[in-house]
């Protein structure tokens, strides 16, 4: 209640700040000898009443009733009538004031009276239509931004419960073994728990801690699969300062062990390398891969988050600051991404 009665406030100080505004522009406009000088101004005051009935009434009435509402013959009609009424009533003032000619109807005497009264009334149209679409456009760019909030929340849906199902399960499949490598990948898997279900709920996370999750995730993997799975991870030996989308790189590493340490694959092998420079990130994830397989390279990904949903994230997340190319052969993936994180 308190901000609205703030909002009329603040309407109210606008409009008289309008109308004292466009009166000095009126009076320092005035371009006469100084015997005429206070006639100018006397008359200015006698028209500035017929100014201001002729910009609420087509700009609060006329305009919202009719012409946004598409009834365009009756707003001509009445915006007619108002100008004619005006003009009568003017003339009347003067006749009464100084006994001036009475005429109900001069063509020409109308078409310029109109003309004198209506500059304001469509100075004012034009403020507030221009001020609607700033509005408008600002309420467009607000629901487009949930809607890219929304969308990024849903993406991220899709990896958490993916990556928690796989780790689960080889956690799972230790602890039936009773093998004494359980304890420490409990100890990983909290971390990448805490990371990827309370700290990656920020729109950024720093590079470090991405990387971090990085090399829990590679941990676990290795205790799964042992000697079987070559892994080579090269990254900074010390970190810049920069953000990334949380768990963007991870999924793309999640992939890589996906479809580079599968069964069919007789060398199970992954390389991820981070590199940096001021402003740029450049991440690559290398996997072996079938030499037998032939199928198309959005099937291979068709599992968990996708190739299809990193690319939506990048388009949403760094719009025009991003390159993403694939290198496929008949032995290995590649990805290589390239982030402007400025």
């Amino acid at each position: 209640m308190a901000a609205y009665k703030l909002s009329i406030k603040n309407k109210v100080v606008q409009h008289i700040a309008f109308w004292v505004v466009l009166f000095l522009v009126y009076i320092l406009g005035y371009g006469g000898g100084d015997a005429y000088q206070w006639k100018y101004i006397r008359n200015s005051v006698i028209k500035f009443p017929f100014y201001i009935i002729a910009a609420y009434t087509l700009n609060y009435w006329q305009v919202p009733r009719f012409l946004n509402k598409e009834k365009r013959g009756t707003f001509v009609i009445t915006v007619i009538l108002t100008a004619y009424w005006l003009y009568f009533m003017f003339k009347y003032f003067h006749y009464v004031q100084y006994g001036y000619a009475l005429h109900l109807f001069d063509v020409p005497g109308f078409f310029v009276k109109t003309l004198m009264f209506y500059p304001p009334a469509l100075l004012m149209f034009a403020y507030q239509t221009q001020q609607k679409q700033q509005q408008e456009k600002a309420h467009l760019m607000l629901i487009q931004q949930e809607k890219l909030e929304t969308e990024l929340k849903y993406l991220k849906a899709q990896l958490n419960p993916h990556f928690l199902f796989n780790t689960l399960n080889n956690l799972y499949s230790f602890v039936v073994n009773q093998s004494p490598k359980a304890a420490d990948m409990v100890l990983q898997l909290s971390e990448i728990l805490d990371y990827a279900l309370y700290r990656s709920q920020a729109k950024l996370v720093s590079i470090t801690e991405e990387m971090k999750c990085i090399q829990n995730y590679i941990a676990l993997e290795k205790i799964r699969y042992g000697e079987r799975l070559c892994v080579i991870l090269e990254e900074p030996t010390q970190y810049l300062d920069q953000k990334v989308a949380p768990l963007l790189l991870l999924s793309i590493v999640e992939n890589a062990f996906k479809h580079g340490v599968n069964g069919s694959v007789s060398k199970p092998e992954v390389r991820v390398s981070l590199e940096q420079s001021e402003n740029v990130l450049i991440f690559k994830a290398w996997n072996a891969k079938n030499a037998h397989f032939t199928g198309a390279l959005d099937d291979v990904y068709k599992e968990g988050i996708g190739l299809s949903n990193i690319k939506r994230q990048l388009n949403l997340i760094y719009p025009q600051k991003h390159q993403l190319t694939i290198e496929t052969t008949d032995t290995y993936f590649q990805l290589h991404l390239i982030i402007t994180t400025v």
